[in-house]
């Protein structure tokens, strides 16, 4: 039986169809994504450090279960100089997707613009990876047709294999006054459905902290609710 979150993503998806909202599964199975990462000015990567720690300590205490996975969604221009946090979160399974170099609307960008900077931290993820990078998400989770194109185009030129993903619920995260971990578990708690693509964010220090706090009550209640928490690539994958 459909819950009302799931019944009115499935509305919006089909208002927006060149996005990828969730995926239609019967299984308990959820996408884990963090925006933002690594937090920006955050020299030795401390913020996402916390989350990678957050997520770690969960599979321990789960170790007889399938691990805890999810995307990072990478801002290429928050990567410090000779930091090793993408290996650091691929060496722990998680996926590496590509968030734009600036985080802004890129939906305000010229299509120039656009498409440059999609480029760009596209080219500097595989080179960091070393392995294809599927995802992109645009920033503030506005696109328009033109930055559909431009996907489509460097799909095509490059040889890339990007596809354009948002997520299953409205993130108020980022927000000074939402920004609670308590109130953040309560919120997704309400927004969990089968194929659900859940979002939670690192643009600052003070945010990664309290995604890394309200992780630990997420993914309990999730494992107590029986879902497998994998990321957008295993979620995708899988069978209606």
């Amino acid at each position: 039986m459909k819950n009302l979150s799931q019944e009115l993503v499935n509305s919006v998806a089909q208002l927006f169809p060149d996005a990828i909202f969730h995926h239609q599964t019967t299984e308990k199975i959820v996408a884990l994504t963090i925006d933002d990462a690594p937090c920006l000015l955050d020299r030795g990567d401390y913020g996402t450090k916390l989350i990678l720690e957050a997520i770690a300590q969960h599979n321990q205490q789960y170790s007889y279960l399938e691990p805890a996975r999810a995307t990072f969604f990478i801002i290429s221009s928050h990567l410090n100089p000779d930091s090793q946090i993408i290996a650091e979160i691929m060496a722990q399974g998680h996926e590496i997707a590509n968030h734009g170099v600036i985080d802004e609307t890129h939906a305000w960008l010229t299509p120039q613009q656009f498409e440059q900077q999609l480029k760009e931290a596209h080219e500097q993820l595989l080179e960091l990876t070393g392995k294809e990078v599927r995802w992109y998400r645009p920033g503030r989770g506005f696109y328009n047709q033109t930055m559909v194109k431009a996907i489509a185009n460097l799909t095509a030129q490059e040889n890339y294999d990007l596809q354009l993903v948002l997520a299953s619920m409205i993130p108020f995260d980022t927000f000074e006054l939402t920004n609670q971990p308590w109130l953040t578990a309560m919120y997704t708690k309400q927004m969990v459905f089968p194929g659900a693509i859940l979002v939670f964010h690192a643009n600052s220090l003070k945010v990664a902290k309290n995604t890394a706090i309200a992780l630990k009550l997420i993914l309990k209640d999730l494992r107590a609710r029986g879902y497998r928490i994998v990321t957008v690539s295993e979620l995708l994958n899988q069978n209606l």
